[in-house]
């Protein structure tokens, strides 16, 4: 997007996963950059606290189950990220756009931009 504005939410995530028959788990953050051409009345590009509900709800969501209940088998990060986009693709309404999906951990961080 040329000539955007941008407003970055997280939030803290703990998440359970098979591996190799054995349950594992791990803690990350939630990180979401959304985009905008223009700026809302106020002059913001999303409403915060709309933007940290959403969080919340995926939150409680990705907290709820194994991960592969979500992903499928076998459980992938990619997977999980596609599954975190398209629930937040549900919610997020033009004129915001998804710009960034990232999950952050202790030792490693998976993400992707959207171009």
């Amino acid at each position: 997007m040329k000539n955007s504005f941008f407003v970055t939410a997280s939030v803290p995530c703990k998440v359970v996963f098979h591996d190799n028959g054995q349950l594992r788990g791990d803690r990350f953050s939630l990180v979401v950059t959304l985009a905008s051409e223009k700026l809302d009345k106020d002059g913001f590009v999303a409403d915060f606290d709309q933007l940290r509900q959403v969080l919340e709800k995926l939150r409680k969501h990705l907290e709820s189950e194994p991960l592969e209940i979500f992903t499928g088998e076998p459980f992938s990060m990619k997977s999980l990220l596609d599954h975190i986009y398209k629930r937040l693709d549900e919610s997020v309404k033009p004129p915001h756009i998804i710009q960034k999906v990232y999950l952050e951990g202790d030792r490693e961080g998976f993400g992707f931009e959207i171009s």
